[in-house]
Formats: C-alpha cells, sequence, structure tokens
C-alpha cells in the first residue's frame, strides 16, 4: 500500500524595531516558527493512502502542500526542528550543545526537575472558561471579519463601527490589515504603534512596507520608516532604493538593488519597474545568481526572464534544468545543447549529477559533484546542492561504495543550521557505521553539537556522540554523552539514550501556573480576549495563526501554560499542540502541552482487527494531522488520521462499518475508528512490527517490501533497527518513524500514567 506524506513550511520569527517620526514601534515576532524538511519535530505532511501508486512518492521529492484547512491559517512545519528558535537560548544552551564533554550542562532542566510521574490529562475548565467569556455580538463580530477577509473594508469598517471593545477593535483591525487589502500605510502603522504588545509583527511590517510602495511615499517617510532597521520584503527594499535614488544617495540605492534582485522572488511587473528604474545597475552577474536561485526553487518562468537577460546562451541552462527535473525524455539532449562556456556553471553541474544519479550512475554523479564550485555565493543555495549530495550519498551505501558515500556528505556546502547539522550527520554516520571509523565519524558529529539548539538535535547528535565513543571503547565519555542525549526524554535519541543507560522512566517536564494576579492579568490582555472572541466565534482557523504568534512571543512558561490552558478551555487541540511545540523548541518545560490529550474522542474499536493501543492512535494523528479534524491534504487524505477515501472505504468494509466520506472530516470518532482499525491491518500484515507498520502507514507497504529487501528485516537478528530507520531512503518517512515512536512513549504516560521507556522493545516488535 502506498501513502502520501504532507508538508508545511514556515517562516523563522525575528523581532524588528522600526523608527517613525520619532516614534519608536516594536514589531514582535513572526506569526510562525521554524521547521525545516529533515530530522524535525513534527508536521502535518501530505497524507497517506494505497489509493496512490508507491511510485508517487519518490526519495528525492521536494514538494510541499498547501494548508488545508484555510489559506491564512499558518501552519508548523515541525520536521527539521534544526532551526534556531525565534529567542536566544540561555548561554547553557550553548555549552549543552558543546562539542566538549566537560562542558556545564544546565539546560534544559535536570531529571531532578522533572517528574517521573505522568502529568494528569488535561481537562477543559468550563467554570474557567465561562469566567472569561466575551460579552460581544458574536454575530456581527463574524460579519465584520467576513467582510475584511473578502476584501470588502468599507463594508467591514461599518460593522466595526458598532463595537466598543478594546479587545474587539484591535481583533478586527488586525484582520483587516492582515487580509491586505484597501489598509493603507497610515493606518497599518497606526495600529502597532497603538498596540505594541499585538504579536503578528512581520506581517505588520510586511504590510506597512507594501503600502508604501503602492502609495508612493515620499522619501522622507521611507527613510524614517527605515531608521531603525533594514527592509523585510521585497516592495520595501524597492521603495527603500527609489527613496535614496531621490536623495543622490546611489551607491547606497545600486546596493540595495543588487541586494534585491538577487535574494526576493517577485513576478514579471515589478522586474520591470526594478529595470526601468535602475538602467545599468545590474549586470549579468546579477542576472545569472537571480537565474540560478530560481532553478533552485523550480521557478522556471523567473528563470527564463533572468536567463534572457543575461543573454549568453543562458537560456540553454534553464532549458537543461527543466528537463532534467522533469524526467524529461530530452533531457540528455538538453544537457547536450549547453554551450561548451556554461559546463562549468553550478546549474550544469547539478542538472549534469542529477541527470546521471537518475540513471543509476551515483559514482558518475559523485564525479560531477567533485567538481562543483565551494563557495557558498557561487552555489547560491548550499541547501539544495546538500539534498542531492544527501541521495547520491546514500544511493552509494546501497551499492557497496561507503568511502565515495563518505566524501560525497562530507564535501557539502549546506548553508542553514538545518542542513549543516543533517549533513555532517550523515558524513559521522557514514564513517562511524560503513566505515569502522569512530573518530572520523567524532568529529562530524562534533562539529554539529557547536550549532545544535533544539530538542531533536540535540539528542540525536549527542546519542551518536556516545555511539562513536562507545566504539572507540571510550566507555566513560560515551556515557556522558549518552547522558547529554537523555536530557531530551521527548526526542527519539533522547529516549534511546535514557534506555542505553538503563533509565527506564519517561519523565516530563511541568510548569508552574501563574499566581492569580498574574493569571488575571493575563486573561485581560488584548489578544487573550481576542482568542476567546474567535473561539466563541467558531473562527478557529483564524485563531490558530493568533495563538502561534503569541505563543512565539511570549517568554514566561506560565504565560505560555496559561495560555495553552485557554486552547484546552475551548477543546483546541490543533492550537495546543503548536503552543507546545514552540515552547518545546525553545527548550521551556511544556511537555505536557506539546501532547495533548483532548484531540481524540472515545471512538468504537472492533474485533475483526488486531487491536493497537491507545497511544500509538494518538501518536499517529499527533504527527498526521496534528489533530485537526477537518484536515484535507492535496491529495485527498482526510480528518485526524488523514485517511484516505478509498483506504477508509476498505477498512469500514472490513469493519463491518457503514461507509461515509463526508463523516471522515465531519466526525472525529468515525475518522479515529478507522484510522485505528486500519493501523490494526499493519500490524496483521507487519506481524508486530511497530516499524514497519509506522513506514507502510506513510510511504506505503510496496516501499517498505523493497526496503526489506535491500536493507534486511528489520525484526530479525542481525539487523540493527536503529540503523534500518535511518536507511530509509525518504527523508519524510525516516522522519515519521522517529517522531510516531517518540510519540508513542509520550503517549503512554500521558493517557495511562505509566512512565516506564519501552522504545528498544518497540523498535524490535515483530522480531522472529
Amino acid at each position: 500500500m502506498a501513502f502520501w506524506t504532507r508538508s508545511y513550511r514556515a517562516a523563522l520569527p525575528v523581532s524588528l524595531a522600526v523608527a517613525l517620526a520619532g516614534t519608536t514601534m516594536w514589531i514582535g515576532p513572526a506569526s510562525v516558527f521554524p521547521v525545516a524538511a529533515g530530522q524535525g519535530d513534527d508536521i502535518v505532511t501530505r497524507p497517506s493512502s494505497d489509493a496512490v501508486a508507491p511510485s508517487v512518492l519518490v526519495p528525492d521529492s521536494r514538494a510541499a502542500a498547501t494548508d488545508a484547512v484555510a489559506a491564512d491559517a499558518l501552519k508548523l512545519d515541525d520536521r527539521s526542528a534544526e532551526t534556531a528558535p525565534s529567542k536566544a537560548l540561555p548561554a547553557a544552551a550553548k555549552a549543552y550543545a558543546s562539542a566538549d564533554p566537560e562542558a556545564p550542562i544546565a539546560f534544559p532542566l535536570p531529571d531532578a526537575a522533572m517528574t517521573p510521574a505522568a502529568p494528569v490529562p488535561e481537562v477543559p475548565d468550563p467554570a474557567r472558561a465561562a469566567q472569561v467569556a466575551p460579552d460581544v455580538d458574536l454575530p456581527a463580530l463574524r460579519q465584520a471579519i467576513d467582510a475584511y477577509r473578502r476584501g470588502k473594508v468599507s463594508e467591514g469598517d461599518r460593522l466595526r463601527d458598532g463595537f466598543t471593545d478594546p479587545a474587539a477593535l484591535a481583533l478586527l483591525e488586525w484582520v483587516a490589515i492582515r487580509a491586505g487589502s484597501g489598509i493603507g500605510f497610515e493606518r497599518t502603522v497606526s495600529f502597532t504603534r497603538t498596540n505594541p504588545e499585538w504579536p503578528a509583527g512581520p506581517l505588520l511590517r510586511r504590510r506597512a512596507e507594501e503600502a508604501l510602495l503602492t502609495e508612493r511615499k515620499n522619501p522622507a517617510t521611507v527613510r524614517a520608516f527605515f531608521a531603525g532597521t533594514r527592509p523585510s520584503s521585497a516592495p520595501g527594499k524597492f521603495a527603500l532604493a527609489l527613496a535614496f535614488r531621490a536623495e543622490a544617495l546611489d551607491e547606497d540605492a545600486a546596493s540595495l538593488v543588487r541586494d534585491l534582485w538577487r535574494s526576493e522572488t517577485f513576478g514579471r511587473a515589478l522586474e520591470t519597474k526594478v529595470m526601468d528604474a535602475f538602467p545599468g545597475v545590474l549586470t549579468r552577474v546579477d542576472h545569472r545568481f537571480r537565474m540560478e536561485r530560481a532553478l533552485l526553487k523550480e521557478d522556471y518562468e523567473s528563470a527564463g526572464r533572468a536567463a534572457a537577460y543575461a543573454g549568453g546562451g543562458y537560456a540553454s541552462l534553464v532549458r537543461a534544468r527543466r528537463a532534467v527535473e522533469d524526467k524529461s525524455s530530452s533531457a540528455a539532449s538538453a544537457l547536450n545543447a549547453v554551450p561548451p562556456s556554461l559546463r562549468s556553471d553550478p546549474s550544469y553541474i547539478l542538472s549534469r549529477a542529477q541527470y546521471l544519479r537518475r540513471a543509476d550512475k551515483p559514482v558518475e554523479a559523485a564525479a560531477i559533484l567533485a567538481t562543483a564550485p565551494t563557495n557558498g555565493d557561487v552555489l547560491v543555495d548550499g541547501d539544495e546542492w546538500w539534498v542531492e549530495r544527501r541521495i547520491v550519498a546514500r544511493k552509494l551505501i546501497d551499492i557497496g561504495n561507503p568511502s565515495l558515500a563518505y566524501e560525497v556528505a562530507a564535501g557539502h556546502s549546506g548553508r542553514t543550521v538545518e542542513k549543516r547539522i543533517e549533513a555532517e550527520f550523515h558524513a559521522g554516520w557514514i564513517a562511524l557505521r560503513f566505515l569502522d571509523d569512530p573518530a572520523k565519524a567524532s568529529s562530524h558529529f562534533a562539529k554539529a553539537a557547536t550549532i545544535a539548539e533544539t530538542p531533536i538535535s540535540l539528542a540525536r547528535v549527542a546519542y551518536w556522540q556516545g555511539r562513536a565513543a562507545e566504539a572507540a571503547g571510550d566507555a566513560g565519555l560515551a556515557k556522558t554523552f549518552y547522558e547529554r542525549a537523555a536530557l531530551q526524554p521527548i526526542a527519539y535519541y533522547g529516549q534511546l539514550a535514557r534506555a542505553k543507560l538503563g533509565q527506564a522512566s519517561l519523565p516530563l517536564r511541568v510548569v508552574s501556573e501563574l499566581e492569580p494576579a498574574a493569571a488575571t492579568a493575563f486573561e485581560n490582555r488584548l489578544t487573550t480576549r481576542a482568542l476567546r472572541m474567535l473561539e466563541a466565534a467558531s473562527l478557529k482557523d483564524l485563531a490558530l495563526p493568533l495563538y502561534i504568534d503569541t505563543a512565539n512571543r511570549l517568554t514566561n512558561p506560565a504565560e505560555i501554560s496559561a495560555l495553552g490552558n485557554l486552547a484546552v478551555d475551548v477543546r483546541n487541540s490543533r492550537a495546543l499542540v503548536a503552543i507546545g511545540k514552540l515552547a518545546v523548541q525553545r527548550g521551556l518545560p511544556l511537555d505536557a502541552h506539546a501532547y495533548p490529550t483532548i484531540g481524540i474522542p472515545d471512538y468504537e474499536a472492533s474485533a475483526a482487527v488486531p487491536l493497537v493501543e491507545k497511544a500509538m492512535v494518538f501518536a499517529i494523528a499527533r504527527q498526521e494531522s496534528q489533530f485537526d479534524p477537518r484536515a484535507q491534504s492535496s491529495v485527498g487524505a482526510r480528518g485526524l488520521m488523514q485517511m484516505m477515501p478509498a483506504t477508509a472505504q476498505r477498512t469500514a468494509r472490513r469493519v463491518s462499518a457503514s461507509y461515509d466520506q463526508d463523516r471522515l472530516t465531519s466526525d472525529p470518532a468515525y475518522n479515529a475508528r478507522l484510522g485505528q482499525a486500519h493501523l490494526g491491518e499493519l500490524m496483521e500484515d507487519w506481524r508486530g512490527s511497530y516499524i514497519l507498520a509506522f513506514a507502510s502507514y506513510n510511504a506505503g507497504g510496496g516501499n517498505v517490501k523493497k526496503w526489506i529487501d535491500a536493507y534486511g528485516d528489520p525484526r530479525r537478528t542481525g539487523v540493527d533497527p536503529i540503523d534500518w530507520v535511518e536507511r530509509i531512503p525518504f527523508t519524510e518517512t525516516r522522519n515519521y518513524v522517529q517522531r510516531v515512536m517518540e510519540n508513542l512513549q509520550v503517549y503512554r504516560s500521558r493517557l495511562e500514567g505509566k512512565s516506564a521507556l519501552l522504545i528498544e522493545g518497540d523498535l524490535q516488535r515483530g522480531a522472529r
């Protein structure tokens, strides 16, 4: 059976200060938090089902799905969790990430500050919710919000005039600005000055920058707006460049235009305006850079225009790159059509390597990659190059050439923290497990340790540092590293480290509640009251980004916990997961909120299939939909368990239940019942193997059978299940299995009060 996966991307939050007309306007954290594809926490991924052919899910797929709930509901992509959190971590965090085993470990909290007992599952507090219920005209609020979201600003303003509650007024103005239709520069800036504590700063800032350009503000206004910081968008950069030119600051203007051209994505209309306004500023080098960047993003229209601006045969590079990416039968001829003078260009080298790798010639592909430049400015985006190196390296391992695989991985030019950690891990893992060189492996793991900051990265790096030390015969050093990894008990490798150390418990961190006075102050905040209004108005899709913005802005763990309690009161498990993950990513002790127990209603389990533990259903649902009962993917997977209709229909027949496709998204208990039954079928298919069942749920049984043929059967003695999971060629599925496995350990504690850690046994289930 084949299953798809879903993925959403989000941007790293930052804090910005903008000075305007003598008034400092603080722009707070962004709406979403980071995580890129790779080794992250969870993600709402592309759905999974046997209704899709196995061949569709490919190891080097870069496709990302769109928001299935609402176009303006910002989603979290937690697969990578390698990117630095929005706020600087405590100094101890960097010591914790150090390669030095003697470095002080003060982050996160040691076991003494954790509780070995499971926190009580969260229960909504009707009394608390009733005390703070919003006293506003909810139908009128919904009408005003709907008008703004439809771009009917005048209608929205008319309805807004009927409100006097400051929270309602702030909420409606935020919605109006967020919708981006007809809200001018002055109005946007006025809102940020009047409501300095309101989150979503980068979004508000982006709207203001757009208005600067569209309203053709005078140079003095533009310069005043950017007095405290640089522009963060293409319209903002262009507006400031025009202001520089108006004041005869030609060098500053030219520098900003080149940066705009190289770093921003925008369409033909703005391209034309930029080139008309600054003739002669952009060079062939600038156009080539823009072309390379667009090609790496598979934006062939933009790449084609940039190639035309550059001239000199660059259009042939675009045609070749597109033919290779599309797996066209004309790929070879398109590559051959590239002039010899351009065959040292990075885009040609990457296209050639990818073509050879897809032709099952990984050795030849590695030779081509070895000729690539190492300068990041020349490569344009070293992260995309690393993706190809990773795929080639794994293919080289598969054909029995680990030495060359190591060279390919070690020669990476990763740009972001996420990809650098992933690349160093691969190089170290290959050196340790396939070259039997723990010293070489240790050097790569140590490099990753110096930049790892998130729980998953910290645990992963420290665990493998321990494995390398153990392989080198240094048991004491290995224990030190395992202890370091074990400080991340909700992460897969942290759990494995605890098992290595014989620590049989799974401690979950808890946070103290706010004092009564502080709790009252928190409830009286505009954003808190606005969230309750949105929840009361059944506008969860709009509430979600405000929850995320608020959680990003807060620094006090008790206040973040209070925000989570608000989500508990209204049974918004999707928001609760987001809040908890944001906190955990930043090293804050909100483990319970990150693993809510309110996400799945009671459901009827069928005896027609093997029963699976309730914790497994929660573990899968958290990974699949983050408990959004209405979630729908671009390929049709639906509801809590992301069931494809064909799979759900077949499973319904198996358990003698009626089938109703609409109930997959309208009845979460129905979806959970069928999802649980399908999990039981997979457990039956794989004779109790959790690894194989999870991998099948995500990538399909056909792919899993191929991996068993290639890498051995993890149920058999002599096949290391940890290595087997790491060898899964689909990054999405590799991450999926690890995340579901760690979720399972936590949910046993959350749901059943069992703090025993069973991950080693779970990895070996089905052994024969």
